[in-house]
C-alpha cells in the first residue's frame, strides 16, 4: 500500500496539522491566563484585608497615642500638684512632734504661772 498526497493535499494536510497545535497552544494560554488572573485577584483581595488590618491598627494607634498624650499630661499636673497639695510621711512626723514640744511647753508654761514655781 502506498499513500501518495499532491502538493495541495500536503500542504492542506500541514496547515490543518499546525491549526491544531495553534488551537491547543491558545486554549492553554487562555486556560493560563484564567488560572493566573485567579490568582492574582486571591493575591489582591489578600492584600486587601491585610491594609484593612493595618488601617484599623494605624487608627488604634492613633487613638491609643491621644491617651498616652492625655496620660503624660495628667502625670505632670500631678507632679506639679503634689508638692503644693501633700506632705511626706517624715516631714509630717517632723511638724507634728514639733507641735506637740510647743503644746507641752505651753502646758508647763499655765501649770507654772498657775501653781507658781513649786510644781517642776
Amino acid at each position: 500500500m502506498k499513500v501518495e498526497f499532491d502538493l495541495w493535499q500536503l500542504i492542506l494536510l500541514a496547515s490543518m496539522i499546525m491549526g491544531a497545535f495553534w488551537g491547543m497552544a491558545k486554549m492553554m494560554l487562555v486556560q493560563q491566563v484564567k488560572f493566573l488572573d485567579a490568582k492574582f485577584k486571591t493575591t489582591d483581595d489578600r492584600f486587601e484585608a491585610i491594609d484593612d488590618k493595618f488601617e484599623a491598627m494605624n487608627k488604634r494607634l492613633t487613638v491609643q497615642d491621644e491617651s498616652d498624650r492625655r496620660i503624660e499630661r495628667d502625670i505632670a499636673a500631678l507632679r506639679v500638684e503634689l508638692p503644693t497639695d501633700y506632705v511626706r510621711r517624715e516631714d509630717f512626723t517632723r511638724v507634728i512632734a514639733s507641735f506637740e514640744i510647743k503644746v507641752d511647753n505651753l502646758r508647763l508654761t499655765i501649770e507654772r504661772a498657775m501653781f507658781g514655781d513649786k510644781r517642776v
